[in-house]
């Protein structure tokens, strides 16, 4: 299979895959929809799945994007990328302001054991270097704004982001 030169660029600055898409059911004979319990617009805490401990200002920030569209480069509810999202949500929580992309935020503040991530800590994925970054949320969740899906809560062990990910960073004591 062939790739377009002019996919490649996309395809390596994208914040993670595309989510869930619809897929043909042979045994309905029609487009279904795929959803799994992996990804949610809704906070964890609102469908009854764990989800506190982080602290409220930055809880209460990082949800209110929820389903702000995705957009490369967007930093704004209109849409925003996945490093878009976390630097407006540190300084609008915290007056903290971040580096714009996911690359430099992996070097920026301390790093933290996957086993001993705490809610506001920063979680990095990598396909062939870092791409993409998400806040921690706790009991396994994090936010993040995703290609084709926008600001969603994952499952941090979900099939795509458990192969994927690099490592994690408090930026915040």
């Amino acid at each position: 299979m062939a790739i377009a030169a002019s996919t490649i660029p996309f395809l390596l600055a994208a914040c993670a895959p595309p989510g869930p898409r619809p897929a043909y059911s042979r045994e309905s004979g029609t487009w279904v929809s795929f959803q799994t319990d992996d990804y949610s617009w809704t906070s964890p805490a609102e469908t009854g799945r764990p989800g506190s401990g982080a602290a409220p200002e930055l809880r209460t920030v990082a949800e209110s994007y929820l389903r702000t569209p995705y957009r490369y480069g967007g930093k704004s509810r209109k849409g925003m990328d996945c490093s878009g999202f976390v630097q407006q949500v540190f300084e609008e929580a915290y007056k903290l302001r971040l580096p714009r992309s996911s690359a430099a935020m992996a070097r920026y503040g301390k790093d933290v054991d996957k086993e001993d991530l705490q809610p506001g800590d920063l979680v990095f994925f990598k396909t062939f270097r870092i791409s993409h970054v998400g806040i921690y949320m706790g009991d396994g969740y994090f936010i993040h704004s995703q290609s084709g899906i926008g600001v969603t809560y994952t499952k941090l062990e979900s099939p795509y982001f458990n192969t994927h990910y690099a490592e994690a960073k408090r930026v915040v004591n």
